[in-house]
């Protein structure tokens, strides 16, 4: 072939790349952001398109639901006393304080009971649409078979469930819509309600508030009635119990004379008296008796003049002076008168007298002492008797005592316990119409204009993260389980052949005409005609020696042999190169229905069965290119490589032309192709880019021949040029956006 020196071919033979038809991806080849990326690129529209199903399934699936209404009220506990009558007695009232309690008060809200008392307050039982929810809750099928006509059928009959039946279900259908929270450690609690309509959601947190502020007092005053009748007639009992009581302990009194409590204290102080006044009398009798005892002895041992008692009296003292007197006189006399002076007989008669007066007084003293001995033991005689019946009324007022002691403490028992239920009995009874509640509503609950759930925003954003994963996933399957050729590089290490090019899409490039062939007569300077430039000087290179017959061929129809045949044909005719194209696909004849060949005029048939005659060639009307069509149809099961007949063509035309083009058919439908490729040079496999698999590509080529593998290469044809850019690949197609302006 007679190309400028650019084009001319290297000489040698390239040797086929190694690891052959087996080998899937090279050496250097790894997962990295940058191939990811380039994956996901290559897979954009299923990326997109997994998006976009999810984006409209949650749509749709949004728009199913049924609407959910939110509707809150706030509440917040009273921590002071709520009393408006004071209670002395009692500690003042606080409300809840701690976290512990606070949850009561949520737990409270949230019990049976309190649902039980919304619906008596609200009435719902009444309303026909919260019966058919609570019986049968509302989904998203109801809605969509609503939206379609099918939702009559499925009425419930709401007179066949049991009444009892449907209120349980309708506690259970609030209890689980109902939420309750504190909000932050305030004591503000949120009280909030979710329903299919939002009036009633409303109206549901509203009477859960409603109530649970009203409920304390409430309950309190039904409290503070039932406590003041229970204690009325507590009172009422404990008052005739306490009277009575302090009557026996009265008449208990009277019976046993115990004026007081102190009794037996007066008698025990009688009893002490006595012991003393006996001790002191039995002193006195002693001390009485052993006075007579001693003058008694002295009487009779010294007469009364030895009676020291007498010493003692003062009569008997004034006698005895009287006396000693007498006797000084008596002694004077006698020394100086006889016996019978007068004086002296008169001196000691006075003696004798006051001896007679003395013993007289000694006598009477002596008698006195035996009276005082007398009277004191008499007295401690009558002293012990008193002491005796003391004893005996203490004894028996200690009995007695032990008895009444009983009777008073039951008595003061009765009289504390009486005392202080009326004492209770009189707080409630001032308590009763001054409840106050322990919490108060700060925010009642309005109707929602825009429904919670579902959430459209929230599902989107859910559908838009599960639709990029799952697309992302999807392209990441779609691209491991891909095996059609993307680049050159796929071609060479998973078919094991040499990529000779590619060949653009006419709508991918700037600047195309409506054809392929358009193109190339229009702008023979665009990216087209130098894509097919590029092909032409990849197969010089492979050629050894002269070689001028290149066989273009495909493993399949449609992948674009003839095109390709008629358009390299056409652009080595540009460069003046005689260019003979033959089309050798008997069944087909896609190159000579492209270049219009007249029926019935000599062809290719005429050509293998009349060899005296030159071989009948058709021009190009847009350029030098010579073409030998199929213009007539070959009789049944005939073959062209019968008896040699096309090599001997090929060989008449290697001698008139530079470049002989045999248009041939697909290698796997057609079992003669092998050896019409086997006559060629050099064998273009033409693969549809993106489109034929790896696989029926090494199906292909297992069926040539080891020689001609070795002057085989590959063509990736109709290239999208901007999707290869997305690809990421390493050959020149990959990076048309960075060349793309250069052409004109």
């Amino acid at each position: 072939m007679n190309l400028p020196a650019i084009y001319e071919p290297e000489t040698g033979l390239p040797a086929l790349l190694p690891g052959g038809a087996g080998q899937a991806r090279s050496s250097d080849e790894r997962i990295s952001l940058r191939y990811l990326f380039s994956l996901l690129r290559r897979r954009q529209p299923v990326v997109v398109l997994t998006l976009a199903l999810c984006l409209s399934l949650a749509t749709l699936w949004t728009s199913a639901l049924p609407r959910i209404y939110r509707s809150t009220a706030d509440v917040v506990l009273i921590t002071g006393s709520t009393d408006v009558v004071p209670n002395e007695d009692a500690q003042p009232r606080e409300g809840p304080t701690r976290s512990e309690e606070v949850e009561t008060q949520i737990q409270l809200i949230r019990s049976r009971e309190m649902a039980a008392q919304v619906l008596d307050a609200t009435g719902l039982l009444r309303d026909p649409g919260f019966r058919r929810d609570v019986k049968v809750p509302r989904s998203a099928f109801d809605n969509i078979r609503a939206s379609i006509g099918l939702g009559g059928s499925d009425q419930v009959d709401m007179e066949a469930v049991d009444v009892t039946e449907i209120r349980r279900r309708a506690v259970n259908y609030l209890g689980k819509r109902l939420e309750v929270t504190r909000v932050g450690n305030s004591f503000n609690l949120r009280i909030a309600f979710e329903d299919a309509e939002a009036s009633r959601a409303a109206r549901i947190a509203n009477a859960y508030a409603r109530l649970f502020t009203t409920d304390d007092a409430r309950e309190r005053a039904q409290t503070n009635a039932t406590a003041a009748r229970v204690l009325k007639s507590k009172v009422d009992a404990l008052r005739a119990q306490a009277n009575h009581d302090f009557a026996e302990v009265q008449a208990y009194r009277n019976r046993h004379q115990l004026l007081s409590s102190q009794a037996t204290s007066l008698t025990e102080q009688e009893l002490s008296a006595y012991n003393q006044q006996i001790v002191n009398a039995e002193a006195e009798a002693a001390r009485d008796a052993e006075a007579l005892a001693s003058a008694r002895a002295q009487m009779g041992s010294g007469g009364p003049e030895g009676v020291g008692i007498g010493a003692g009296s003062p009569v008997v003292a004034a006698l005895r002076s009287q006396r000693a007197q007498l006797v000084i006189r008596e002694r004077d006399l006698s020394q100086r008168y006889y016996d019978n002076n007068p004086d002296l007989v008169t001196v000691r008669q006075q003696i004798s007298d006051l001896d007679r007066q003395i013993a007289g007084e000694v006598s009477r003293t002596l008698s006195g002492l035996e009276t005082k001995a007398m009277a004191s033991s008499q007295r401690l005689a009558s002293l012990r008797r008193s002491r005796g019946g003391t004893q005996s009324q203490l004894q028996s007022g200690n009995s007695a005592l032990v008895e009444l002691a009983d009777l008073e403490k039951k008595a003061d028992a009765s009289e504390t316990l009486y005392e202080s239920y009326l004492r209770r009995y009189n707080a409630v009874v001032a308590g009763s119409g001054s409840e106050q509640p322990s919490a108060r509503l700060i925010s009642g609950a309005t109707v929602p204009v825009l429904p919670v759930s579902p959430n459209l925003p929230l599902n989107l954003a859910l559908a838009l993260v599960v639709g990029l994963l799952s697309g992302a996933m999807l392209a990441v399957v779609t691209e491991l389980s891909y095996a059609g050729l993307t680049s050159l590089g796929d071609v060479e290490t998973r078919i094991g052949l040499p990529g000779w090019g590619f060949v653009p899409a006419i709508r991918s490039i700037e600047p195309h005409a409506d054809t392929p062939m358009d193109t190339l007569r229009e702008y023979p300077e665009g990216p087209l005609s130098e894509a097919l430039r590029n092909i032409i000087v990849s197969v010089r290179h492979s050629m050894s020696g002269s070689g001028k017959v290149l066989a273009i061929t495909s493993a399949i129809p449609g992948e674009g042999k003839s095109t390709l045949a008629a358009c390299i044909g056409r652009t080595l005719a540009l460069a003046n190169e005689r260019v003979v194209v033959v089309d050798c696909d008997v069944i087909r004849s896609q190159l000579s229905k492209r270049f219009c060949a007249p029926e019935g005029e000599p062809g290719l048939y005429e050509a293998l069965h009349d060899e005296s005659r030159d071989i009948t060639q058709y021009a190009d009307a847009s350029s030098p290119l010579r073409i030998v069509p199929i213009t007539r149809a070959f009789p049944k099961g005939e073959r062209l490589t019968e008896r040699g007949r096309l090599d001997r063509v090929i060989a008449r035309l290697r001698e008139e032309f530079d470049v002989v083009i045999l248009d041939c058919p697909p290698i796997l439908p057609i079992a003669e192709t092998r050896t019409i490729v086997a006559q060629a040079d050099c064998v273009v496999l033409v693969v549809r880019w993106r489109k034929t698999v790896d696989r029926i590509v090494k199906a292909a080529i297992r069926q040539l021949t080891g020689r001609t593998l070795k002057q085989c290469g590959v063509v990736l044809n109709h290239v999208d040029m901007k999707k290869q850019v997305r690809f990421g690949g390493e050959d020149v197609a990959s990076f048309y956006t960075h060349y793309k302006g250069y052409y004109r």
